[in-house]
């Protein structure tokens, strides 16, 4: 549980009043956040989260929150932002930005059920049909381009060579001119929320860019359609019948999607890598990239046709059409 900055009663009743949601009943801390400090709160009007952004600038805070209702006005189920009555969307406290959104009533489960698995491909395939903002990054966060930060590094560890020769992997497979989109980039079990068997919303929208689209659903694949051995590919059919009931993919995209799977478990490792080893040493979290390393290599192993399978069955209505 992320809880940088902690906030007393009067501060989260003065906070509340900035944003007009009227008289605070009762508020709480909640689970989750890598940089940032979540409440609950309820009032009068009804139940919030109040997010209090300790790592990141107003800037960014803001076009997150623009995003989100950017989001919101094209129909993607997400968190909605609550805007203040007089603007700015985002406020600060002690010079942190703050983010209010409405509370999402359901759940989280790492056990997505065919229902959810074909709703989230169905709401991802829209996502990725709404223009990218200019304000939103135009390579993910920590991608190809961020892996430097950590084989150029002076640590002796293991995990460098590895990285490298997984980036060179990588590198021969990825062809160039590949279709991007506005993504979400970080798609886990853990950022959609559910009830009673339907797909409420899609939250944690922080890595969201512009990039390519077979990497938001190779890393959908990895944190969402998983087993206990490595991907799950009746999850993963699932996911993708739902995709491609609202959109499909050519050729190309469909031959890369093993190597996005791949890349998305690579970026993931190197991010707790680099988060725990590089910019906040944790000893107790040194090894928290093994298991996304271990998913990398699992899926490296795989034979490139038991991703391509995964299309056969939605695009055999389209064997005329000139994506096929």
């Amino acid at each position: 549980m992320a809880l940088y900055a902690r906030l007393d009663r009067s501060a989260v009743e003065s906070l509340a009043r900035r944003f007009g949601i009227g008289d605070v009943t009762t508020f709480s801390v909640m689970d989750g956040g890598q940089e940032n400090s979540n409440y609950c709160i309820e009032t009068s009007s009804g139940r919030y989260v109040l997010t209090l952004w300790d790592q990141k600038s107003l800037k960014h805070a803001t076009n997150l929150a623009t995003l989100l209702l950017y989001l919101t006005d094209r129909g993607i189920r997400t968190s909605r932002v609550v805007v203040p009555p007089k603007k700015p969307i985002v406020v600060l406290h002690d010079e942190k930005p703050v983010m209010l959104k409405r509370f999402i009533d359901g759940e989280i489960t790492a056990d997505l059920t065919e229902k959810l698995l074909v709703q989230l491909g169905e709401e991802m395939a829209r996502l990725h049909e709404i223009p990218a903002p200019s304000y939103v990054p135009q390579s993910f966060p920590y991608g190809r381009s961020h892996f430097l930060e950590v084989t150029n590094s002076n640590l002796g560890h293991a995990y460098i060579d590895w990285l490298s020769e997984k980036n060179g992997y990588l590198e021969k497979r990825i062809p160039e001119h590949l279709p991007m989109a506005l993504i979400h980039g970080d798609v886990f079990f853990d950022n959609v929320i559910v009830k009673c068997d339907q797909l409420m919303a899609i939250i944690d929208f922080e890595e969201a860019c512009h990039y390519y689209r077979s990497f938001d659903l190779g890393m959908a694949i990895v944190g969402a359609c998983r087993d206990r051995i490595g991907i799950s590919f009746e999850k993963a059919e699932w996911f993708i019948r739902g995709y491609q009931q609202e959109t499909t993919l050519p050729l190309i995209e469909r031959e890369t999607l093993k190597t996005f799977a791949v890349y998305a478990a690579v970026a993931t490792s190197f991010w707790r890598f680099r988060q725990y080893h590089l910019l906040r040493p944790e000893p107790r979290f040194f090894d928290h990239h093994v298991e996304m390393q271990t998913i990398a290599d699992t899926i490296s192993d795989y034979p490139d046709s038991r991703f391509t399978e995964l299309f056969a069955e939605t695009t055999t209505v389209a064997t005329n059409g000139e994506n096929t």
